[in-house]
């Protein structure tokens, strides 16, 4: 009887396994990646993570323009607490400027790899990134500088408070003002959304077709290249507000957000935000039955986008598969690829799959591309000659513990 359940379990395994694999669903773009991109060198990314925040983090490091950090005493919106001042770029002519979608995110990487960011080098670092919550100049966000406005930029405005809010997935409660700092986020996502028209009765969705939002004012911006994207962080954010508080107008929001981004028709990609709304969309259709177009989605994600030119390089420069890295996609232009964009969109991607397991071996074959191109962007594995900075970065880190920004075509 055990050897017949054991044989039924076998054949059930069995059967799921190939009905997985017919329901797999293709992602042209990602078709036209090689399935064993050449040539081929695996880094250990977790060991790239440590030796970078070992190299940005130690102000003790000397030599030239070192070190990148420095840790002042007094911070902008909690004096008593230091505030982290890390050079966006090395050899910056403004060494006390910070960014929080440098910071921020670093952090976050740090402690999934198992950093204590908590005393690491001596410092707090989760409590001193608090000062990028901008709570002295009134707009109480966490955005990319410790005393800047908002209705600049939306991803410079959004992005931030996705980060603050992993880091406060894991470090609940971390500070005297982090539930707080929280629910106000939420409460101002909330505002911004219903303001833009989300309604409940009847039910409308709001008109976020903006390039960004002035929070303290409830306005939008709607000059330059508009960012429709950030209805998918929107989404985001305010969809895991609801997961913690039970707040169901901060569900409602979250859907108004989502059903605007699912009813566009053209791909509104921009830079960084919209893996983050296929991401929550596809975890919404698996907690509560809600119908967003994950295909749609999933692809606008990887497809150039008609305004800026946005999505994934497929081919070979220079002899090297460079497939799967995310930037200026123009097959066969000035195609450039940033180092951030696609780890952010990996970050995003990769879990998407955990509620939705169509897209588990389109992303499976992008995420080999993306990680075996993404070595590209450090000294040790490119051609001195085709580096900006080369004798000083092969003298100062020779590991690789920091990457460029970002690697050209031409």
């Amino acid at each position: 009887m055990k050897f017949l359940k054991l044989l039924i379990l076998l054949f059930l395994i069995i059967q799921y396994k190939a009905e997985g694999q017919k329901n797999q669903i293709s992602v042209p773009r990602i078709d036209k990646m090689p399935d064993a991109p050449t040539p081929y060198n695996m880094r250990d990314w977790r060991e790239a993570s440590m030796l970078y925040d070992i190299f940005v983090y130690d102000d003790k490091k000397t030599g030239q323009y070192l070190p990148t950090v420095s840790y002042d005493d007094r911070g902008t919106n909690y004096p008593n607490i230091n505030q982290i001042k890390l050079h966006t770029y090395i050899g910056t002519q403004t060494p006390t400027n910070s960014e929080g979608i440098n910071v921020l995110p670093s952090l976050v990487g740090a402690a999934l790899n198992g950093i204590d960011i908590r005393s690491a080098y001596g410092r707090d670092r989760l409590a001193m990134a608090q000062n990028f919550y901008n709570k002295t100049n009134g707009e109480n966000l966490y955005l990319n500088g410790v005393s800047t406005g908002t209705g600049g930029d939306w991803w410079y405005d959004v992005m931030p408070n996705v980060y603050f809010y992993q880091l406060y997935d894991m470090f609940p409660s971390f500070s005297v003002d982090s539930d707080l700092q929280f629910q106000t986020v939420a409460d101002k996502f909330y505002t911004a959304t219903s303001t833009m028209g989300g309604q409940s009765a009847p039910w409308t969705i709001p008109d976020m077709n903006y390039r960004a939002w002035d929070f303290k004012t409830m306005t939008g911006n709607a000059n330059g290249v508009k960012e429709p994207e950030t209805a998918g962080t929107f989404g985001w954010i305010l969809y895991h507000a609801y997961k913690t508080s039970n707040d169901k107008k901060y569900l409602r929001a979250a859907e108004w957000s989502l059903e605007y981004l699912n009813s566009l028709n053209s791909n509104p990609s921009y830079e960084l935000q919209l893996p983050y709304g296929a991401y929550v969309s596809a975890k919404m259709n698996a907690e509560l039955g809600t119908r967003y177009d994950i295909e749609k989605m999933v692809n606008w994600c990887f497809d150039r986008g008609p305004l800026r030119g946005w999505g994934s390089i497929v081919g070979k420069w220079g002899g090297m598969d460079v497939s799967g890295l995310i930037g200026e996609a123009n097959d066969g232009g000035n195609d450039y690829a940033f180092f951030m964009n696609g780890l952010q969109q990996a970050a995003a991607l990769v879990p998407m799959v955990r509620y939705d397991k169509r897209f588990a071996k389109a992303i499976g074959k992008w995420t080999l591309n993306l990680a075996n191109a993404s070595r590209l962007f450090y000294s040790p594995f490119f051609l001195p000659s085709l580096q900006d900075g080369a004798a000083w970065s092969f003298i100062t880190i020779t590991k690789g513990g920091l990457p460029f920004e970002e690697i050209k075509k031409r």
